[in-house]
């Protein structure tokens, strides 16, 4: 068996080093793409998860009689993103889940259902522009309480 020189091993390190950085080059793309995706899902759970807290907590308040404009500010004021009172929607609903008219009415046994569209949740990577047709996301939240 013959023995490497050392020009010899150096010329297989240089190999080395040059298949090191052309796998890294094939593995960044997938890789890059694989993390826009964990930030955005983690954006839009984020964001799912505030509106779900905030809607279950603005049927409580109703469910104990807070009127509908104090609901929606509250609401309003807890989430970290620009929700709306144009984005919550508040019904009454009779026992029989039918809807009634006056939406400001709290009469024991009624049930207060408190929804909320959020729509265009923007992505804080550019992973939708590569996915044709796909820019924004729409969430919603819809809680039911029983007015004590």
């Amino acid at each position: 068996m013959k023995r490497m020189t050392s020009t010899e091993k150096n010329i297989n390190r240089g190999r080395q080093r040059g298949q090191s950085i052309v796998e890294f080059a094939l593995m960044a793309p997938i890789l890059i793409l694989l993390f826009m995706g964990m930030f955005d899902f983690g954006w839009i759970l984020h964001k799912q998860i505030q509106m779900d807290n905030v809607t279950r907590s603005g049927a409580r308040r109703g469910a104990v009689g807070d009127t509908n404009t104090a609901i929606k500010a509250a609401m309003v004021n807890g989430v970290t993103f620009p929700l709306t009172v144009n984005d919550i929607t508040i019904q009454v609903l009779n026992p029989a889940g039918d809807p009634i008219g006056d939406s400001n009415d709290r009469t024991p046994d009624n049930i207060i259902k408190v929804s909320v569209n959020f729509n265009n949740v923007q992505l804080i990577t550019p992973l939708a522009a590569l996915i044709e047709g796909w820019t924004a996301i729409n969430l919603h939240s819809e809680a039911k309480f029983l007015i004590e």
